[in-house]
């Protein structure tokens, strides 16, 4: 009788186990992909969801370009200059699609030589400001004509709101939520339509060129691919979600950001070219990225 207890308690256990393999194990020997982002900043990843995906976002680029590195990412998406930075030394990175056009903005002014011996506060290692420093060297204007406060992102909001600067530089969702309050505003895409004639891709997804071999990419990118049409659909509910948003907040940023499908060369070139002119890349980089970056899957 014990004998035969103890068997049935086995085959319990064994049946649990399979029960339990079954639902952790990936079916059909999927495995997981591995998605990274920098912190505080939209994409059409927001409205992505699979159980076989993992979102982990990242505080600083160089934590999320050393796990692209190594290959604890598979997938990122980033900004179009912050992809130049990271492929400068790992060669095995892809540009495999576009995803947003430039939304950054500069809050307090309505043109950009208004700047002129104003303080303006910007998070200076950032891409963005190297977008900046290129659209006022193309207005006329150079840092040199302006005084600088260096800061990061909440940082600004709050020493514009307490008019410690005059003007900031800044990006979604922040941009929007303090144009829903009424500050003045200049466009960086508006500025790229009046000085290059052509309008730059922000964000971009990378991945390493492993990962696209891997059965998983195609999946992947076919879901990015459905993310970008369903954006105007799906992206109020997950802005309200994961910033805070208010009704009035994302009406704006509906209206101001730019889903861009395929994968525009020359947009994201033209991105690469601002940001060197900015300081942010060499221009040497470009010329090397316009022969490797793209991914031609």
């Amino acid at each position: 009788m014990v004998a035969q207890l103890m068997k049935w308690h086995y085959l319990l256990i064994l049946a649990l186990l399979l029960i339990a393999a079954y639902l952790i194990i990936p079916k059909e020997g999927r495995r997981e992909v591995v998605v990274g982002t920098i912190q505080g900043g939209i994409s059409t990843l927001d409205i992505m969801e699979a159980d076989w995906m993992k979102v982990v976002r990242f505080d600083k680029p160089l934590d999320l370009s050393q796990a692209l590195s190594r290959g604890e990412v598979d997938v990122a998406v980033i900004t179009a200059e912050m992809y130049a930075k990271f492929a400068e030394k790992d060669k095995d990175l892809k540009v495999i699609a576009a995803d947003m056009l430039q939304n950054q903005a500069i809050i307090g002014v309505e043109d950009i030589r208004e700047l002129k011996g104003k303080r303006v506060g910007a998070t200076t290692a950032s891409g963005t400001y190297a977008m900046f420093l290129a659209y006022l060297n193309l207005s006329g204007l150079s840092q040199k004509d302006i005084i600088v406060v260096d800061a990061p992102p909440l940082q600004l909001v709050q020493a514009l709101e307490r008019k410690d600067v005059d003007a900031i530089v800044c990006w979604e969702p922040i941009a929007s939520k303090l144009i829903a309050k009424g500050y003045k505003h200049v466009d960086f895409i508006k500025l790229a339509e009046r000085y290059l004639g052509r309008k730059p891709v922000m964000l971009v997804w990378v991945a390493k060129a492993s990962f696209l071999e891997r059965p998983e990419a195609k999946e992947f990118i076919e879901m990015r691919e459905r993310a970008a049409s369903e954006w105007g659909k799906r992206a109020p509910e997950a802005l309200k979600k994961l910033y805070n948003m208010s009704d009035g907040e994302i009406s704006v940023l509906m209206r101001r950001v730019e889903i861009v499908r395929g994968l525009p060369k020359e947009d994201i070139i033209a991105a690469w070219e601002l940001a060197s002119a900015g300081g942010y890349i060499s221009e040497g980089l470009i010329e090397e990225l316009k022969g490797r970056a793209f991914w031609e899957g």
